[in-house]
């Protein structure tokens, strides 16, 4: 009994023995895998973060429709910024084809592709931007622009002051600096979003333009906080600006001391009340101050006071007090305006008043103004009625507005139309009132992407008539088979109308 006593506990002790033996083996395995697991943690926890470093190093891309593609550097040391403008027309224009006046031609309106460098986060940009377009008689003011197929949009250097502080301007200067008198935002409101087609007619030719200039500097203070002085507003933008506006090609040397200004103020005073009907106000007022100096025997930036019609193909001037016509000293344009932005509608009014003192100037005394209202109407987007906006894809904007140039020059005792000037008003008139009527239709097809029509209706109280006059190449007046005009009455007036077929795209 004693043996099998002893048999049974020496077996049992060997078992207790080795179940010791095989849990602390797999003790042993489980702490094991426990600590390569700890590591393999340890080590993904070091990949993600050599990763994560390593995107961060990584330049960002971002979009933003019409303000083009951004790359910029992780730690915003630079950026790079790429767009392109364009805008294509199909022209339909009362008149002569023999005189450029298109009927079913592709113009290019605009094509601008443009690059802008940031550097040290913006604090300085440096802009390229290149117009690559030309039709028919180019613009306006220049006959030596006529037909330009490539010249500078822009090539300036921005230096972002506000950025350091809040009181500090953005400088810009270099090449086709951009000022904004004259009332920019009510005289046509945006010419990649708006409806009206052109600038009123009165701005757009008397030189200013789209406030171009060859070279020059300007101080912008923009977007500026009123409610720290009582007011619950704020500052558009406020512009100081020294450049020659309007009197030579890009980067081109104008041989004048005497130095052309403006300035240009636009306030929104109640745009932090929360009130529909006020906050969107905006008042706005630009003076161009141009010192001209024809000592060379060419205007250095008002040549003449004429106005041509918005037709891009054989542009027809209306009014022309003939090349090399103005005399020196101060020609000034200024103009007010005011925009009432509330929900889908904006109202926007506008004047413009030009004068000078035309020292020894060749056809008399100068002068011109006009004004204009317009509407716009986002009319309906797949939202609703009286819903939409330019980014909005399917919206429609609807748009109509009047405008009234007058313009003069000399006076009873010396009209402006003397014998023997070239390209003045043929001996017709001395002056002329000019009405246009724009009624427009656009239809958001992809986000700052358009198709759309204008139609132009001109109404003019007197027109150049004869053999290669005005009133002929418009279609006012025919002529007999020896190429005289039969039915033109000298200084006679008429209207007529224009359509444009329009796509356009800001990326």
């Amino acid at each position: 009994m004693k043996k099998r006593y002893l048999l049974l506990s020496m077996l049992a002790a060997f078992l207790l023995a080795a179940g010791t033996v095989r849990a602390q083996s797999v003790d042993q395995k489980i702490q094991s895998l426990e600590q390569e697991l700890s590591q393999l943690k340890d080590q993904q926890v070091e990949l993600k973060k050599e990763a994560t470093a390593a995107a961060a190093a990584m330049p960002s891309f971002s979009y933003r429709p019409g303000n083009g593609l951004n790359i910029e550097a992780a730690d915003k040391s630079w950026g790079l910024r790429s767009t392109v403008e364009t805008h294509f027309r199909y022209e339909f224009e009362s008149g002569r084809d023999q005189v450029g006046r298109s009927r079913g031609e592709l113009m290019g309106r605009r094509f601008r592709p443009g690059m802008i460098y940031c550097v040290n986060n913006c604090l300085w940009e440096i802009e390229a931007t290149l117009d690559l377009h030309g039709f028919g008689t180019g613009n306006a003011w220049n006959n030596a622009r006529t037909a330009a197929t490539s010249m500078l949009q822009r090539g300036a250097v921005n230096f972002h002051g506000e950025n350091l502080s809040p009181w500090l301007p953005t400088v810009q200067f270099g090449m086709e600096v951009q000022n904004a008198a004259g009332g920019s935002l009510a005289r046509q409101g945006s010419g990649a979003t708006g409806a009206q087609a052109e600038y009123d007619l009165l701005t757009r030719n008397n030189g200013f333009n789209t406030g171009r200039a060859g070279t020059g500097i300007v101080l912008n203070w923009d977007d500026k906080d009123l409610s720290g002085i009582g007011i619950p507003g704020r500052i558009g933008k406020l512009q100081l600006g020294m450049s020659n506006v309007a009197e030579a090609e890009d980067g081109s040397q104008t041989n004048s001391d005497r130095q052309n200004f403006n300035v240009y103020l636009s306030v929104q005073p109640m745009a932090q009340l929360k009130n529909i009907w006020l906050s969107g106000l905006t008042f706005e007022f630009g003076t161009w101050f141009c010192n001209n100096d024809n000592r060379s025997g060419t205007a250095t930036c008002v040549d003449r006071y004429r106005i041509q019609d918005h037709g891009d193909g054989g542009r027809q001037s209306l009014f022309d007090s003939g090349a090399a016509s103005v005399g020196d000293g101060l020609q000034t344009a200024m103009g007010p305006g005011i925009v009432w932005s509330i929900g889908p509608y904006t109202l926007r009014a506008m004047g413009s008043f030009s004068k000078g003192e035309d020292r020894g100037g060749t056809t008399g005394k100068k002068r011109a103004s006009d004004f204009l209202i317009g509407h716009d109407l986002y009319a309906w987007s797949p939202k609703g009625f009286l819903t939409g906006s330019a980014t909005e894809t399917g919206s429609v904007l609807i748009g109509t507005h009047f405008e009234r140039t007058d313009i003069s020059c000399g006076d009873r005792t010396r009209p402006c139309n003397v014998a023997g000037v070239s390209g003045s008003n043929g001996n017709n008139f001395r002056q002329n009132r000019i009405l246009l009527r724009e009624w427009d239709l656009w239809y958001v097809i992809a986000p700052r992407m358009n198709i759309g029509v204008n139609w132009l209706w001109y109404d003019v109280s007197n027109l150049k008539n004869g053999v290669n006059q005005t009133g002929q190449n418009l279609g006012l007046c025919n002529r007999n088979a020896a190429g005289t005009a039969t039915n033109c009455r000298a200084g006679g007036g008429g209207d007529w109308m224009d359509v444009m077929l329009n796509w356009r795209y800001t990326f």
